[in-house]
């Protein structure tokens, strides 16, 4: 008598491509762990210490803002501008970074806006203040808050680190 054959299924052919391919992971996966050496003793890390630990710096997403006329000629601008930053961030308040949406003096060109909030960080700069000493940037765009030659000055201040 014949034998028969039997055809052979290709969901039994997939299935031994997957157990093949699973065993292949594994031992890949197997090969690829790090052991320490035995020459290389494994010594545990300190505990960390208490008394050293900072918190590490940087901008807290909570900004503080205040609305001020640039005068075109730039009388007074400064002294309202510490007196603003004072009675935002306090005198020992860290600033990281400002941000400045001036407003355009003429209505026809509105786009001049820049104009006023590149004017005030130019005052402001040159300055010296000392809460802006921590300052990363100061950036001048166009904005619309306030009446023309208003500038919105939003404060990110700097948290941790100290």
């Amino acid at each position: 008598m014949a034998r028969r054959h039997r055809p052979v299924s290709t969901l039994g052919a997939v299935g031994w491509l997957f157990a093949e391919l699973a065993l292949l992971l594994m031992i890949v996966a197997l090969g690829s762990e790090e052991r320490p050496s035995v020459a290389e003793p494994v010594t545990p890390s300190p505990p960390p210490t208490t008394t050293s630990a900072v918190a590490p710096e940087g901008l807290s997403l909570t900004t503080e803002s205040f609305i001020m006329h640039v005068d075109p000629t730039g009388a007074g601008v400064v002294d309202e501008f510490r007196r603003n930053l004072a009675a935002k961030v306090g005198a020992d308040g860290r600033v990281g970074l400002v941000l400045l949406f001036g407003r355009s003096r003429d209505p026809f060109a509105p786009t001049q806006g820049t104009v006023v909030s590149q004017q005030l960080k130019d005052l402001v700069v040159p300055a010296g203040l000392p809460q802006l000493r921590t300052m990363n940037d100061m950036r001048a765009y166009l904005g619309s808050d306030g009446a023309p030659g208003d500038v919105k000055v939003e404060l990110f201040l700097l948290n941790g680190g100290r």
